[in-house]
């Protein structure tokens, strides 16, 4: 993914979508109880890769509108 702080909020929202849908059929995929135990774990890959791409579309959206709250897990906070 090209660095999405160089994006309008329209090519951010259109990649937003792009990778809900591709999740979306990845995890259909994972789902189907016809598909072998490789098929699986290919789209599993592909469902993890597409979450991490909408986490951080969701975040340059989010950035792009002034809202800093994170949307990430985040392990950074040591008073937990």
């Amino acid at each position: 993914m090209k660095d999405v702080t160089k994006r309008t909020i329209g090519e951010l929202i259109d990649m937003l979508v792009t990778a809900d849908i591709r999740t979306w059929f990845a995890q259909d995929e994972i789902m189907n109880p016809d598909n072998d135990l490789e098929t699986v774990a290919n789209n599993a890959k592909i469902a993890q890769r597409g979450n991490v791409e909408r986490n951080k579309l969701i975040g340059a959206i989010n950035e792009y509108f002034g809202d800093d709250v994170p949307e990430e897990k985040s392990y950074d906070n040591k008073d937990s």
